[in-house]
């Protein structure tokens, strides 16, 4: 090996090279219908349904990835790759909005969400044909890094329109009690997921629509139609098995490495 070069980078380098190359044979998979089915997720199902009566009654969908913020913040957890789940969700049930003439009212606790949450909702309006039915005032800025603020806000919104159900997605944690439990009271259907801990048994008690854990990072593509979502979900899928391959191997190797004497891994 040449000196001057990092083998933490070039190995970096070939991750990134090998998760780009199966990006785009799973993006043409896709095309092609060529890809596993997926496992049913109930949760996704009822916001489907939801979404296709909400056309019929005109009540409108609440879309929310919660009030978590993308960087750290004093006293606001942080939960970046939630938030992301959260937005992505919102803009593949605000584009199947767009396409059924379903009203939408969109609420969110971070600026930079909020930001995000408006542009790619209008994105998806567009690319449905619909642009002039794109209405700014219904993404809602509730609150700005604080969550017990956020939630109280969304128990607001649920007093004072009727919704026809309401899909939360994103870094809720005790506070989500709140809310769920003033929606399960009113007889709002709620479709809610988090990877939090503390957020996850509030949910369960709350609804039985509930995306559990990773769950969430598949939901842009269960609504989506088939294209980029289906591939980036298929190349987690590969990249996920790979590592626990790996950690697996790993473990193995350093159980044998002693009684056969090979030479040690590198951090083992």
């Amino acid at each position: 090996m040449p000196p001057g070069v990092n083998i933490a980078t070039i190995f970096m380098l070939l991750v990134i090279l090998v998760a780009i190359g199966l990006i785009w044979l799973h993006h043409a998979r896709a095309l092609r219908g060529r890809i596993t089915p997926q496992r049913p997720l109930p949760a996704l199902d009822a916001l489907r349904a939801a979404l296709g009566r909400a056309a019929e009654t005109g009540q409108a969908v609440h879309l929310s990835p919660g009030a978590s913020v993308l960087g750290a913040s004093s006293g606001v957890r942080s939960a970046a790759t939630e938030l992301v789940a959260g937005l992505l969700l919102a803009e593949q049930a605000a584009a199947q909005a767009a396409r059924n003439g379903t009203p939408i009212l969109v609420s969110s606790g971070d600026v930079v969400a909020h930001l995000a949450l408006r542009g790619g909702i209008r994105q998806a309006f567009q690319q449905a044909g619909q642009a002039q039915d794109f209405e700014p005032a219904r993404v809602q800025l509730l609150t700005h890094h604080d969550e017990l603020a956020y939630v109280t806000g969304v128990t607001t919104l649920y007093g004072r329109q009727p919704l026809e159900a309401s899909a939360m997605l994103g870094g809720f944690g005790q506070e989500f009690m709140l809310v769920g439990e003033d929606g399960a009271q009113r007889g709002i259907p709620q479709v809610v997921g988090t990877t939090s801990t503390t957020g996850l048994p509030l949910m369960l008690l709350t609804t039985p629509a509930t995306l559990i854990g990773e769950e969430i990072y598949a939901s842009e593509a269960y609504l989506a139609p088939s294209g980029p979502a289906q591939a980036r979900l298929l190349t987690q899928d590969v990249l996920r098995t790979a590592v626990i391959v790996l950690l697996i191997g790993g473990l193995v190797y350093s159980l044998i490495q002693p009684y056969l004497g090979l030479p040690p891994l590198p951090g083992l």
